[in-house]
């Protein structure tokens, strides 16, 4: 029998396979003033590289800086914090997790993510929840609009205050969309992780964790309670990104192309 936990505020979802219907649910894109965010590629025709730093130290949201989900991650530890009680997790393991789950994103989308050291350059900051009331998070703050109306405290969470985005939208001009200035995933130093399903859903498998989050942070919400991995369940049911993970971030994005392409970074 598979179970299934469902999940308080945003922390992680992972969804169950099932049957797709070819394109992804209208509330599948987080949105800010009825604009898409996402970012933005350094020109037309060309792939979106998007650089990640992993704390050392401890970090704070910049003052001033608009984000959709303030009580998401606006304080952080070192990412090393994140296996602090997960004595069967090296820290060494979790950044294993962590590049392995930007490379599912890579592998279905013309995005490429690139590790940088400098933080205040890092396009998606990474590392420990300071205060956590859940076990993961995500956050972003907006480039191209004044004054970005926020989601909903927890971001992507499946409540009446997220208001979903047609998949139609997704096809407008560059233009259209806002453009995200950063973001920050944040992982619980409280809870205890592990790598790989077992069965025990009171403990969370980092790298399906990590993807999640990472999803939230290049633009993608919770497209219901199951059915992709974006979903807001953690259900241990398989091991990949699903079809409609991979129409909803090919729609802001584009498929990957057969033969790599020379980018720079957005920072």
């Amino acid at each position: 029998m598979i179970r299934v936990r469902v999940l308080a505020g945003i922390a992680v979802a992972v969804g169950a396979l099932v049957p797709f219907d070819g394109s992804p649910k209208a509330d599948a894109f987080l949105s800010s003033d009825g604009r898409l965010l996402k970012w933005r590629s350094q020109s037309r025709g060309m792939g979106t590289v998007v650089s990640y730093a992993v704390l050392t130290d401890a970090f704070r949201v910049p003052q001033g800086k608009r984000t959709l989900s303030p009580d998401n991650c606006g304080a952080m530890q070192p990412f090393a914090d994140i296996v602090k009680e997960s004595p069967d997790v090296s820290v060494e393991e979790a950044k294993h997790e962590l590049k392995a789950a930007f490379a599912a994103w890579e592998e279905i989308a013309d995005l490429t993510f690139v590790e940088i050291e400098d933080v205040s350059r890092a396009n998606i900051v990474v590392g420990a929840a300071h205060s956590p009331l859940g076990r993961a998070f995500a956050n972003l703050s907006v480039r191209s609009v004044e004054t970005p109306l926020p989601v909903s405290r927890a971001l992507g969470k499946a409540d009446s205050d997220t208001q979903g985005t047609s998949s139609e939208a997704v096809d407008r001009e560059e233009s259209g969309f806002a453009a995200i200035e950063q973001a920050y995933v944040c992982l619980s130093q409280r809870s205890r992780w592990k790598v790989g399903f077992d069965g025990n859903l009171d403990i969370y498998d980092l790298r399906y964790t990590f993807t999640h989050e990472v999803g939230h942070a290049i633009g993608l919400d919770h497209p219901g309670k199951s059915g992709s991995l974006m979903a807001y369940r953690y259900e241990e049911r398989f091991q990949q990104l699903t079809p409609s993970d991979a129409s909803a971030v090919q729609k802001l994005y584009g498929s990957r192309p057969s033969t790599p392409k020379s980018f720079t970074s957005n920072r």
